[in-house]
């Protein structure tokens, strides 16, 4: 079982909804990802280009939300991989 909504949870402890995850809490993420978190990440990156191909062409701002979702995780994806 995929550990990586605990994970991502774990970093965003004390953020505020305005702030992102830091650079270095993706890198300490990535370095506890395992096959299952990895194969996570690819499922959550797939959806993620499913719902930005579904979403409204007037709606920009949901479309500039989606794709940093696709950049972050996809990042992530890259850390973790060399990682695994």
């Amino acid at each position: 079982m995929s550990k990586l909504s605990a994970l991502i949870a774990e970093a965003r402890t004390g953020l505020s909804i305005q702030e992102s995850i830091s650079e270095t809490s993706w890198e300490a993420i990535a370095t506890r990802c395992r096959d299952e978190e990895i194969a996570d990440i690819r499922e959550r990156i797939e959806a993620l280009k499913l719902e930005l191909a579904s979403v409204e062409e007037w709606d920009g701002d949901a479309q500039d939300e989606i794709n940093v979702a696709i950049s972050k995780f996809s990042y992530l994806l890259k850390l973790a991989s060399a990682n695994a």
